[in-house]
């Protein structure tokens, strides 16, 4: 028995299958393959002030809860005796309200200035609305899974 599917509902289908991969969002963390995984004890974070920050606090909150002392500042700021250097770029568009279309954090080695990981997320381009804490907390969870210990 042969079955053949209507024209229209193969249309659909393909129609749907094209909608539903504009979908997904992205994310992804790379560490410096010549970087010994180590316990790291602080961080100084470059903040943006302003309008960020809001996103300035939310990646304060989650190296606070991954163990790390923080301690902010501008970029050219003393990191004093910081481990670490994270900065931040965070992007928001206007659709009916603002949305995070995307957001990277680079983890750099106080001293040697060199980039030790990498972690990102991007917004779909059929976007959804995802919380910004939430966005923030899996990006660090990961980057930080994988960078240290």
């Amino acid at each position: 028995m042969t079955y053949r599917i209507p024209a229209m509902s193969s249309a659909a289908l393909g129609l749907t299958v094209a909608l539903l991969s504009g979908c997904a969002t992205t994310s992804g963390v790379v560490v410096n393959p010549a970087v010994a995984k180590a316990t790291y004890q602080s961080a100084f974070v470059i903040v943006h002030g302003g309008n960020s920050s809001d996103m300035d606090a939310k990646v304060q909150k989650e190296l606070l809860r991954h163990g790390l002392g923080v301690s902010v500042g501008q970029e050219g700021g003393d990191s004093g005796n910081a481990q670490l250097v994270v900065r931040y770029a965070d992007d928001w568009k206007w659709d009916v309200a603002m949305y995070l279309r995307s957001f990277d954090v680079m983890v750099f080695d106080a001293h040697s200035k060199l980039l030790l990981a990498t972690g990102s997320w991007k917004n779909s381009a059929v976007h959804l609305f995802y919380s910004a804490d939430k966005v923030v907390a899996n990006v660090v969870d990961q980057t930080f899974d994988k960078l240290a210990h």
